[in-house]
């Protein structure tokens, strides 16, 4: 029930407390926002290859882009997310090739907003 409202806050705050009961719409609608990658991250648990395959063909590069940076936010924070979260974040590598797992850090290539306002999520829903 905690994570749920704590989740809540982070859509009030982000996504301008979207719906995201359609995932598909909700998708496109923070698609070009350069924040959705913060709620795939943190909702890894969702569909998101189903999503994907909705997506028209001009929407789909940037899905790509997003889940990847999601993806590597997920294995390069690791240990601080589970520090504050008290768990690990599993994200499934759907569009890099296996060895992105090990070295996500050298692939990784982010804005120093983008690494803050990771931090930040994490502290919303902490």
């Amino acid at each position: 029930m905690l994570i749920t409202m704590k989740r809540h806050l982070l859509k009030k705050v982000y996504f301008n407390n979207a719906d995201d009961r359609n995932l598909e719409r909700f998708t496109l609608r923070f698609l070009s926002s350069g924040l959705l990658w913060i709620y795939i991250a943190l909702n890894p648990e969702k569909k998101w290859s189903h999503v994907y395959t909705e997506l028209a063909k001009k929407d789909k590069s940037l899905f790509i882009k997003e889940y990847n940076k999601a993806f590597f936010f997920t294995m390069t924070y690791k240990e601080l997310t589970r520090l504050f979260l008290g768990k690990e974040i599993v994200l499934k590598n759907l569009f890099l090739s296996p060895s992105a797992e090990t070295s996500a850090e050298a692939l990784l290539r982010f804005n120093r907003s983008d690494d803050l306002r990771w931090k930040e999520a994490l502290e919303l829903i902490c």
